[in-house]
């Protein structure tokens, strides 16, 4: 009690668990609750106690206060956004228009194909229209056997383009007989073979004019081989028939420009292998003119 005394008021009442000592402190009231092994402030002490709770609550409340601004306000930053926005918007056209290109590219690949199929379709059928000729003329042509193993080759030829992806790469297409032209400026052992092919094509296309992108002149393998619909049999002419190469080099001779003289069909010749002559050196000559029709396209000449 003296030292409760001496501590100047600041504590009201020390309560201890097995007695209640009497204390009647000056000048301050006090609690008529009795405390076990608790010590009771007094309002001094209280209200110290409650500023410093008050000071905590404010620092907490300021500090939650804060977080919860700072998150809403990264919740509301749509800068981030709109910066990957921006970068589509400047990458996406670029890609848009690939993809547009790849688009167009993708359909025109797809018309072609369905064309070379259809031209497929129609060379099946002329291959069996010609195998059902020749199987009649078998036991009257002795030549039917070879052109029965021509046309076994070209069937396999066509199974094995079934199998080549977008069936790419083959033309189907017969040359027509157009006409046959005067080449007046040939000079085979001073031209190469390419000139000389220059001359008859160029000669082929001043001849037909406004058609000159469809018509060439034809090869001498063409004209050796009979590939040429609507071929004479035989050259009528006065002059020698030229073709442009393949097959048009002649006998060797070391004074030509190509190292050969051309093949020809000399005047009166007939257009096959036999009558083909290899020592063709002439100045004035005939260049055949040919244009490649579609099957469908020859058909319809055949047809007409």
């Amino acid at each position: 009690q003296a030292c409760m005394a001496q501590s100047g008021g600041d504590m009201s009442a020390l309560q201890v668990s097995g007695g209640q000592p009497e204390f009647t402190p000056t000048g301050e009231e006090v609690s008529d609750h009795a405390f076990e092994n608790t010590v009771t402030f007094g309002p001094k002490e209280c209200e110290k106690e409650r500023k410093k709770l008050e000071e905590a609550w404010r620092k907490a409340f300021m500090t939650i206060e804060d977080l919860v601004e700072t998150s809403q306000s990264a919740c509301e930053d749509d800068s981030c956004e709109k910066a990957v926005e921006a970068e589509i918007e400047s990458q996406l056209p670029p890609l848009n228009d690939e993809v547009s290109q790849r688009i167009t590219v993708i359909r025109e690949a797809q018309r072609d194909l369905a064309g070379v199929r259809a031209e497929m379709g129609t060379l099946e059928d002329t291959l069996a229209k010609v195998e059902a000729a020749t199987k009649e003329t078998q036991e009257e042509c002795g030549a039917a056997e070879t052109g029965s193993t021509y046309l076994e080759n070209v069937r396999e030829l066509l199974e094995n383009m079934k199998r080549c992806p977008g069936l790419a790469g083959a033309t189907f297409e017969v040359p027509h007989f157009q006409s046959l032209v005067d080449v007046l400026d040939l000079a085979v052992t001073t031209d190469s073979h390419d000139v000389t092919d220059e001359k008859l094509t160029k000669a082929c296309k001043e001849a037909a004019g406004e058609a000159k992108d469809d018509v060439r002149a034809a090869s001498q393998a063409e004209l050796r081989a009979g590939l040429v619909e609507g071929l004479p049999e035989a050259n009528g002419e006065a002059t020698p028939m030229y073709g442009t190469c393949p097959g048009c080099s002649g006998d060797k001779y070391v004074g030509a420009a190509s190292g050969n003289l051309r093949r020809c069909f000399k005047a009166g010749a007939k257009l096959s292998g036999k009558d083909e002559s290899k020592d063709c050196d002439d100045q004035f000559a005939k260049a055949v003119c040919v244009k490649d029709l579609s099957l469908a396209e020859h058909q319809a000449a055949r047809d007409a």
